[in-house]
């Protein structure tokens, strides 16, 4: 099953995923919305801001293809169905976060709050 997914990159708030004390640094090339096509409930489908593209795809539940995702760097995000992953704590090693946020208004904001964000861990949350 294909599915397409706009994400509103601001929403998500991801925190970089490049080297360095402070996560990213940089403005990356993606602003606004972003489209992730070709999505499905069986691999997870890898995304880089920095790119601003789908940088490639896994098995999902691989143990081998996430240990080797696990070591790069070159992705921000990965979603397979209703699972979203970064790239950081148990996903990767890159510094990537997430951040829930009600109290912004997306569609206005400007800049990213600078604290708050979490590494993913492995487990389901509801």
């Amino acid at each position: 099953m294909k599915k397409i997914i706009t994400i509103i990159s601001a929403a998500i708030l991801l925190a970089g995923c490049t080297e360095g004390t402070g996560g990213y640094t940089g403005t990356p090339p993606v602003s606004g919305e972003i489209t992730v096509s070709g999505l499905s409930d069986d691999k997870w489908t890898y995304f880089s801001f920095e790119k601003g593209e789908t940088v490639g795809t896994s098995t999902f539940a691989s143990d081998e293809e996430d240990a080797q995702w696990a070591e790069r760097t070159d992705w921000d995000f990965a979603i397979c169905g209703d699972y979203l992953k970064t790239n950081g704590g148990a996903s990767g090693k890159g510094l990537g976060g997430l951040l829930r946020d009600t109290e912004h208004n997306f569609a206005t904001l400007e800049t990213a709050p600078e604290s708050g964000y979490e590494e993913d861990i492995i487990q389901i949350i509801k």
